[in-house]
């Protein structure tokens, strides 16, 4: 799509106040749509975004009514509105009174420095200023999570992104959910900037906590809320739930504590969310889609962050469909990767009790992972052109996740005999692909492989050069996706590698298990 009618936009689209700064160097009408304008997206164009533009006289006026005084002066075009601030961030100004006050000015003038909003400090109008700077940081902050953020939550970006085609919109509509997904904005953008070098990070740090905090206030007033509609009779209740907002801001918030370093609390924001999908009770097909996308999200997040949970034994779900809505050609796997460790921990309790079992029938499995990897497939078959490096780094990690999945399997279910005879080739197979990838990388995919990483990572003991490689490439992904929660899983990696054999004899399952009281829990992500 070239050529952009403003007519035949969506009429109650959010706009911003003015025209984007590549609009308006073009000589054309912006059509201010939030959080990018679509006339650049069309052309291929970068939006800079609708941040104010304000200029500054260094000079001293020496007529008028300013004679003699040092002001900003904004450009004409801009008009000043005091109490233009969006709300979200209001609560965040107004929370910890005048001493938060001087805290999130600076905080927010130090983050607006680094998007290249100048703004000396100034004794007059600082007042005006805070309110628009606040104004500019939400915008800069909803386009880093646009363009940065939610290509980092998909296994691969494309138009049918869930967090861009429905979160984003319920966010213009939610104050809790908008001010979570800001926050999450934040913590990504405190740990990628300081992988580039940045000095100070800590006021990125500080924006990312007092956005969480506003955004947990709001959102218990939604669950005492929901809590009350739910007590009342059916014929009184006439307010709409707001158990989508609610559990969309669980996620956010959840996978911004996975971003923030050496935090757990991801681990309380997924009970949350079972408990919110108990109850949710979809009542269209808009609601069933976002229901989906809820569901297809706790499966990835209790796959990925059970692998190192062993006190009680993960539930199964009931899976209607392993095939994704949303065009992800991993969901089979994510399932298969969730099914396995329920029946691991359900074979360890079941030997606990001295019960006898027989041996996992490993066959299955195999042609289980290889009909999930021909669906996987034809899924990038069929799904959007790509580019060759794209297309060929998809088929890759595709590979590595096969080879992943199966070294997991074995190393959870197997005999001893099996795993000897089995497992080695296995693992130099994935070894290979990650090479490979790490090699030829492709932007689009190069989040994918934090998974594999790992279980090669546990299958390296006493190869000091792999575990070199290992840990080298986990750093670089932590500092390019962000997720700092793999930071954890790298540390994981480091205590088994530096255990005795007698300490590492079962395995790094069995070693995570006998130690689990001791150690932090991890997600893979």
């Amino acid at each position: 799509m070239r050529n952009i009618r403003l007519d035949s936009l969506p009429s109650d689209r959010e706009i911003a106040p003015q025209n984007c700064q590549t609009c308006t160097k073009r000589r054309i009408q912006c059509d201010r749509s939030i959080p990018s304008c679509q006339k650049c997206c069309s052309r291929g164009l970068i939006c800079p975004g609708y941040q104010f533009r304000l200029r500054w006289d260094q000079g001293v006026a020496s007529r008028g009514k300013l004679t003699g005084k040092t002001v900003p002066l904004r450009s004409p075009s801009i008009k000043i509105d005091i109490s233009a601030a969006p709300e979200q961030l209001k609560t965040v100004q107004s929370q910890d009174g005048a001493d938060n006050d001087t805290r999130t000015s600076k905080n927010l003038q130090t983050l607006s420095a680094m998007s290249g909003v100048i703004a000396p400090y100034t004794k007059q109008n600082l007042d005006i200023v805070d309110r628009h700077l606040l104004r500019a940081t939400s915008a800069m902050l909803l386009h880093h999570f646009n363009q940065e953020v939610a290509p980092r939550l998909t296994w691969l970006d494309g138009p049918n992104n869930p967090w861009r085609t429905l979160v984003l919109p319920l966010a213009q509509r939610s104050a809790c959910l908008r001010l979570s997904t800001l926050g999450l904005a934040a913590a990504h953008l405190s740990v990628t900037v300081a992988a580039k070098g940045a000095r100070d990070t800590a006021n990125l740090v500080q924006i990312h906590y007092d956005l969480r905090t506003a955004s947990l206030r709001d959102l218990n007033h939604k669950l005492d809320s929901e809590l009350n509609r739910s007590m009342m009779p059916s014929d009184q209740d006439s307010d709409s739930t707001c158990l989508p907002e609610i559990i969309s801001t669980m996620i956010s918030l959840c996978y911004g504590e996975m971003l923030a370093p050496n935090s757990t609390n991801w681990k309380l924001h997924l009970q949350g969310l079972r408990s919110g999908l108990q109850r949710y009770n979809p009542e269209s097909h808009h609601q069933e889609l976002i229901f989906q996308f809820f569901l297809e999200e706790l499966s990835y997040l209790e796959a990925f962050g059970s692998m190192s949970s062993f006190v009680s034994i993960p539930e199964r779900r009931n899976i209607v469909s392993t095939h994704s809505t949303f065009g992800d050609p991993f969901r089979e796997f994510t399932e298969l990767l969730h099914e396995i460790t329920v029946a691991e921990r359900t074979r360890s309790h079941t030997t606990q009790n001295r019960d006898w079992l027989p041996d996992a029938d490993m066959s299955m499995w195999q042609i289980k992972f290889t009909m999930a990897s021909d669906s996987a497939c034809s899924g990038i078959d069929s799904g959007p052109v790509q580019n060759i490096a794209t297309q060929s780094g998809l088929r890759a990690v595709l590979r590595a996740q096969y080879y992943a999945c199966l070294v997991y399997s074995y190393r959870a279910l197997a005999s001893e005999l099996e795993k000897t005879a089995i497992i080695p080739a296995l693992v130099d197979s994935l070894y290979d692909e990650i090479m490979f990838i790490t090699a030829f990388p492709a932007e689009a995919v190069s989040h994918d492989i934090s998974f594999p990483l790992f279980i090669i990572g546990t299958e390296c003991r006493g190869n000091i050069q792999r575990q070199l490689v290992i840990q080298n490439l986990f750093v670089e992904t932590i500092a390019t996706t962000g997720f700092s929660c793999n930071t954890a899983v790298l540390q994981f990696l480091r205590d088994f590698w530096s255990v005795s054999e007698l300490g590492a004899a079962g395995g790094w399952i069995q070693y995570a298990r006998d130690n689990e009281q001791r150690m932090s829990p991890f997600i893979v992500f």
